[in-house]
């Protein structure tokens, strides 16, 4: 069947039981905006998808609700009179549900949501396939390992059940190499305390993601770890300015630096560690210097 006739369509289209229906309804401004909250969402609950203009038909949109894959509505050319699910995979054929709502990608639509009021009960409980949801209480959505807040039926706030940071658990998706040796030294030195080999996990993974082409860092080398990953965080602190004082080097570095004796002054304290000796302030406790070593 042809796609194109002298016949123009609104150019909306809503799942059906055989596929894709025009949207014969208001449209508004026949903006994506518009047509959203035309069709009762919030702009919070929708996920576009941008297809290649050089596949055909010509769709200019598809809007999943967050955390699936599916459809809400496609906009497509006025041109386009008829859809598919055909049509639609071959648009979507690289959407992939992990990658687009990782980590970060969920915590920045669960804190957007907490600050529109835009997620209720009933659309959390489709989107994520919960079951007894009540309008106030916690509950756990194993699908996004989080733990959910409802106040009258929204969105109050939320947890992960896992004690780490969004950067942590996003370097957890991307690169479980470099994550397992952050987490194999916290818990080597914190053995028998989760907060604090997880503070310092989260520490050096928000490092991580302010660190310049972090994968390929030309500092990388110097600051290396005895199970061959990088100190991120010292690493920021030695080329990129970040501050630091002697209570948070050594929650991140316990038992892997020394303190050497100064007898030049007694205000200051000289550490040692790796390629590195640092000179904290003995009073503020504040980082003066470093020097490098090789």
């Amino acid at each position: 069947m042809s796609y194109f006739n002298k016949r123009k369509s609104t150019g909306v289209f809503l799942p059906s039981v055989k596929g894709f229906s025009e949207y014969k309804g208001e449209i508004g401004d026949g903006s994506i905006s518009g047509i959203t909250n035309i069709l009762g969402y919030h702009g919070d609950q929708l996920y576009s998808i941008f297809p290649s203009d050089k596949v055909k038909p010509k769709i200019w949109a598809i809007e999943v609700e967050v955390f699936t894959r599916n459809i809400a509505f496609v906009v497509a050319d006025t041109s386009v009179t008829y859809l598919t699910q055909k049509d639609i995979n071959k648009h979507m054929k690289d959407f992939s549900v992990a990658k687009e709502f990782n980590a970060l990608n969920i915590n920045d639509i669960l804190s957007t949501a907490l600050e529109n009021s835009s997620f209720t009960t009933e659309f959390l409980s489709k989107v994520l396939n919960l079951s007894g949801v009540s309008r106030n209480g916690m509950f756990y959505s194993e699908k996004i390992k989080t733990y959910l807040y409802f106040t009258n039926g929204i969105l109050t706030n939320f947890q992960v059940d896992d004690g780490l940071m969004p950067y942590a658990r996003y370097l957890q998706e991307v690169n479980s190499i470099i994550y397992g040796r952050i987490s194999e030294l916290a818990y080597k030195y914190w053995p028998k305390d989760d907060f604090k080999a997880k503070r310092e996990i989260n520490i050096h993974c928000e490092a991580w993601s302010r660190i310049p082409d972090a994968f390929r860092n030309k500092f990388t080398d110097l600051h290396r770890t005895e199970n061959g990953g990088t100190n991120l965080h010292m690493l920021l602190v030695c080329h990129y300015g970040q501050d630091i004082n002697f209570l948070q080097f050594q929650e991140i570095n316990i038992g892997r630096f020394q303190i050497e004796q100064n007898d030049a002054t007694e205000d200051i304290v000289a550490i040692k560690m790796g390629n590195f000796r640092y000179y904290f302030d003995k009073v503020t406790e504040r980082l003066l210097s470093f020097d490098q070593l090789i």
